[in-house]
């Protein structure tokens, strides 16, 4: 998205009584894995006005001055009554204190941990609460009376579903939501936005499929007309569509055979962005995760994830030279569990020292422990680089898991329908791809042209490789085709498994394609593409892409082909 678009606030009415505020930045707010497909967003607001008036979910601090002209024309604050909360973020205080100056009377309406930290926000303040533990209802006046169903997640430990029994709105916050900005209100196209959603699933609820399930349950015995999220479109046509896919995602991924346990606290959001990107790679990786937030979960919770995992992964910030006491006692439930056969990680971020990490890793070690990666220190709040670092850490350490569990199952024959499928040999290349400040790349042989006009070739990426999550539409990578007689250097290279950033392209020329990406400029030729589509298939992602433009650099080599004597592996 450019940033030469100005933000604005989007105002319309959506149904009886009920209005859609959505403030729009049309390039992303700053760089989280949720954000990677830079495609902007909204953050969605809404007003309902009975007798009483009530706003739902108020944005945060980057949108507050502009939210607030724009709520002045549509209302006079002295009538505001409550303001609901989905959630709490640290990032809202400044519109919680901007609406407190020009509305002083309003309750806050909200969940027992949030009225917690607001009341931890503002401890000079006789704040006006009402806490919702999902029995009680609202009744605003002419027929909107509201119930809530409370929706902690390790992410969000406030969460708080709104349903308005009157329009049968369903003001659901986080969940159901999409990173993207546009002037479509409502998801009239939902094939267009079946991408993002999935993309938005995977990053954020995937790590804690099973509150999303349990969420999931909560809500099905309402009668849902519309989901009003709390970022993207609003989502009218496709309700029972989305609601049926996050159901498929969310079993998915709770019965994978193996589990990786993600302990975590996050004392300024930093550690808690870094425990995103890991979970958002183990899930690539093809393991289930059960992602813990210790500051909000009960000992014995944190004992059985432990317990029935595979692995686990500790995340902790480092205050005052220490771990906070949360991570402590989870790192005592885990010593106490004793099983040392399982593979530890450690992680989290640091401002001026990183104690709590020699802490953990000490006393994991000296109980005998194997760790899957050696311990990421992150200083300050990530960058892109780490952040990509973290995912495809998460993504080795699932393998690990992986390789360990098969080779304690026997191994099976060939069949003869993978000897068939293995015969189908393919051109071998280099993809390399590169967003903003992180560059990547892969050997591929499942490649094939698709269309002639316009030019277009199809690519198979595992749904584990490092490159697909810079293979989305809008996308951009260089096809590099190797030359037969050259291309044992390149599969030497570019098929043994890279550690979590490290350089790939070490030891061979290389120029920077217009569309950004490197060329090796010893392949036969390349081609710069463009994503079009991707299609889910089975293990793999199957990308479309657009030929851009493309050079042939060794106009007589042969293209070397992969034989391969099965079709149960590459």
């Amino acid at each position: 998205m450019s940033d030469s678009k100005p933000r604005d606030v989007q105002v319309l009415p959506i149904a009886t009584n009920t209005t859609v505020m959505r403030a729009r930045s049309w390039s992303r707010l700053r760089f989280e894995i949720e954000y990677a497909l830079e495609r902007g967003t909204t953050s969605n607001c809404y007003l309902i006005e009975g007798d009483k008036i009530a706003l739902v979910d108020p944005p945060a601090e980057t949108f507050t001055d502009i939210f607030l002209e724009g709520l002045r024309h549509s209302l006079d604050f002295k009538k505001l009554d409550y303001v609901i909360l989905g959630h709490f973020s640290p990032n809202r205080i400044a519109t919680f204190k901007a609406l407190l100056e020009v509305a002083p009377q309003i309750t806050f309406v909200c969940s027992l941990p949030a009225a917690g930290d607001l009341r931890t926000t503002f401890p000079d303040r006789d704040l006006k609460i009402i806490v919702m533990r999902g029995k009680e209802t609202l009744d605003l006046g002419k027929g909107h009376v509201l119930k809530f169903v409370p929706t902690p997640s390790p992410r969000w430990p406030a969460g708080l579903c709104t349903y308005d029994q009157q329009t049968q709105i369903l003001y659901t916050d986080k969940l159901f939501a999409t990173h993207i900005c546009g002037e479509q209100v409502f998801d009239e196209n939902r094939e267009a936005l079946k991408e993002d959603q999935r993309y938005y699933y995977d990053c954020l609820m995937a790590p804690h499929a099973t509150h999303v399930q349990a969420v999931l349950e909560k809500l099905s015995e309402l009668q849902v007309r519309m989901i009003a999220t709390g970022h993207g479109p609003l989502v009218r046509y496709g309700v029972v569509e989305l609601i049926n896919s996050y159901e498929e995602w969310s079993h998915s991924q709770t019965s994978r055979e193996i589990t990786v346990a993600l302990l975590y606290a996050s004392a300024y959001g930093n550690t808690a962005t870094l425990a995103q990107a890991i979970a958002l790679g183990l899930t690539k990786g093809g393991v289930a995760v059960e992602s813990i937030n210790c500051e909000f979960a009960e000992p014995d919770e944190i004992r059985a994830a432990v317990e029935k995992a595979d692995g686990f992964i500790i995340g902790s910030p480092t205050l005052g030279g220490h771990a906070p006491t949360p991570v402590q006692t989870a790192l005592g439930l885990v010593l106490g569990v004793g099983d040392n056969s399982k593979l530890a990680g450690v992680f989290g971020s640091y401002g001026w020292s990183g104690e709590a990490f020699d802490l953990i890793e000490g006393k994991l070690r000296d109980a005998g422990y194997r760790f899957g990666f050696e311990t990421m220190r992150v200083k300050f709040k990530p960058s892109d680089v780490i952040l990509k670092q973290c995912e495809e850490t998460g993504t080795d350490f699932a393998q690990t898991l992986k390789k360990a569990k098969k080779l304690r199952l026997p191994q099976q024959a060939v069949t003869p329908v993978e000897q068939a499928v293995g015969r189908i040999v393919g051109s071998l290349c280099v993809l390399t791809a590169k967003q903003g400040e992180v560059s990547t790349a892969m050997l591929g042989a499942w490649v094939s042209q698709a269309t002639f006009n316009p030019p277009g070739i199809t690519v198979g990426i595992a749904k584990d490789r490092a490159i697909e999550s810079l293979m989305y539409s809008g996308g951009k990578f260089a096809l590099n085709i190797l030359a037969e007689g050259n291309q044992q250097d390149f599969v030497k290279h570019f098929r043994k498994s890279f550690a979590p950033g490290e350089e790939r392209f070490s030891g061979f020329s290389t120029e920077i394609a217009e569309n950004g990406c490197l060329v090796l400029t010893d392949a036969s030729a390349y081609l710069e593409c463009s994503v079009n589509q991707r299609m889910e298939c089975g293990d793999h992602w199957v990308v479309y892409a657009t030929v851009d433009n493309g050079k042939l650099l060794k106009p007589d080599a042969v293209t070397a082909v992969h034989h391969r004597k099965s079709g149960n592996h590459y």
